[in-house]
């Protein structure tokens, strides 16, 4: 099993394409173009299947606030160095047939090391009610995230508030302290 992280438009189109078929309801600007690599700083990362067609894929970046207040040129301002010291994983999804196989834990871990590699010090993201609640609590619960009660908001984390107060509430947040590189 080969994790590749995807670089170019086209890849992205396509791991945007898999994404949506298994996550209800995304946008068609989730995965975010190359051109806005700057705003983001994206991690996109994809494992094929022998067929080379993608049966699990992943997208970690910064939180909506920070890539907006990046795009109007105030990001630095707001978040200060908790900028590159973040990242929201934002989408995760594995093929119905390749469930079961480690490759959600596979994509997790691998991600994980570039962005300790990459000096982020905070890791979370969100679970919504029209996904496998139960099963992604204990399965970020696995990988030792501390993921929170139901309606629980994320706390401030590295100081800043990630979750805009108009934001509809998920299921549930989970987020994760990583070491120093």
């Amino acid at each position: 099993m080969d994790i590749k992280y995807v670089s170019t438009d086209v890849e992205r189109l396509e791991v945007r394409d898999f994404l949506a078929e298994h996550i209800p309801g995304i946008a068609q600007t989730a995965v975010p173009a190359t051109a806005m690599d700057s705003a983001y700083a994206p991690l996109v990362a994809a494992i094929r299947s022998e067929e080379n067609t993608i049966v699990a894929a992943a997208l970690t970046c910064r939180a909506q606030v920070a890539a907006g207040a990046s795009m109007t040129g105030i990001g630095r301002q707001m978040f200060g160095t908790a900028l590159d010291k973040h990242s929201e994983l934002d989408l995760l999804a594995v093929a119905p047939q390749a469930r079961g196989a480690g490759l959600g834990t596979a994509l997790v871990n691998d991600l994980q090391g570039e962005l300790v590699s990459n000096g982020v010090r905070v890791w979370f993201g969100n679970v919504t009610e029209d996904l496998e609640v139960d099963k992604l609590r204990g399965f970020y619960a696995r990988l030792g995230f501390t993921v929170l009660g139901d309606g629980q908001p994320l706390p401030p984390l590295l100081g800043k508030q990630w979750v805009p107060p108009f934001a509809e509430m998920p299921a549930f947040f989970f987020y994760k302290l990583l070491p120093k590189q």
